[in-house]
């Protein structure tokens, strides 16, 4: 499909969505605090096939084989996994995460583009790469039915990566990751907010001492294709948590996958005294000496 072709399908394609998967009713990508952190369709049809531009699916395999964007690879959430965040052990993650980058292929200069099924999933591979400090990397705002629904080229069959003739090479951004020794000096303290992420039900059955509860389902539009809310919106969703830009925060989860859309939120309201632990609440538990509030 040539350049012209694609971008009438994605004129058509907007034109036959319903309400909710319209484009031109989701937030403008230009009010948000890094609109460079979020990529359109029209945006990545552009660019699609660019040598410095590569895509990433964050999905299972058999949604991937399913059909996925033309040209991306497939990664899903588990292979990132941070069990535990002491200085060695980030160290090892952070080797683990080249390696795996540089196996699907992706260069330190690309423009890396994720995007998901409809979870919203994809802000934990943009955390990945932001912490290990890649320059140019963006979520496609509403994944692959957003894509779909602007008629933009899918193509099935199993993952096929070629590696990188170099390997990647990152440098962590620490300030955009809680330890566990940070997240127990900041219980200890009680000055940062923690946001749990997880669901209500989750969140009853035990949390970390003085967290609020903001499911991260909640940054989404409701109905049709899953977009971000508008910085408005969002400003309306966390007042209620008492949650200022002027305070340190501190999101987490299970294991970091689902916070890492609030923390993304948060930063594109303009907050940015924002750490993930992405250890979590499994990390949290794993000493039972340190206390949980239900």
């Amino acid at each position: 499909m040539n350049r012209r072709h694609f971008l009438a399908g994605i004129v058509g394609g907007l034109a036959a969505a319903d309400a909710g998967a319209a484009l031109g009713q989701t937030p403008t990508l230009d009010s948000f605090a890094h609109p460079e952190w979020f990529a359109d369709p029209v945006w990545l049809g552009e660019r699609l096939g660019d040598d410095d531009v590569s895509v990433i699916a964050l999905t299972p395999t058999a949604d991937f084989s399913a059909g996925h964007i033309t040209g991306a690879v497939q990664i899903d959430w588990p292979a990132l996994a941070v069990a535990e965040t002491t200085e060695s052990d980030l160290a090892v993650w952070q080797a683990a995460m080249e390696e795996l980058l540089t196996s699907l292929g992706i260069k330190n200069g690309d423009t890396v583009v994720v995007y998901d099924g409809g979870t919203f999933w994809a802000a934990r591979m943009w955390w990945v790469l932001y912490v290990l400090g890649h320059d140019d990397v963006r979520i496609l705002d509403g994944g692959l039915p957003a894509w779909s629904a602007a008629g933009g080229a899918v193509e099935q069959g199993a993952p096929v990566a070629e590696a990188a003739t170099e390997s990647y090479r990152g440098e962590l951004r620490m300030s955009a990751v809680a330890t566990i020794d940070q997240v127990e000096a900041a219980v200890e303290s009680g000055g940062p907010r923690f946001i749990d992420a997880r669901s209500a039900g989750e969140f009853a059955g035990g949390h970390l001492p003085g967290a609020v509860n903001v499911p991260f389902t909640d940054n989404a539009m409701e109905g049709g294709v899953k977009f971000w809310k508008s910085p408005q919106d969002l400003a309306l969703l966390y007042q209620p948590a008492d949650i200022t830009a002027d305070q340190q925060i501190i999101p987490y989860c299970s294991s970091g996958v689902r916070s890492a859309v609030t923390y993304l939120t948060l930063r594109q309201m303009g907050y940015d005294n924002v750490a993930l632990f992405t250890g979590s609440f499994d990390e949290w538990v794993s000493d039972p000496s340190r206390p949980v509030e239900r």
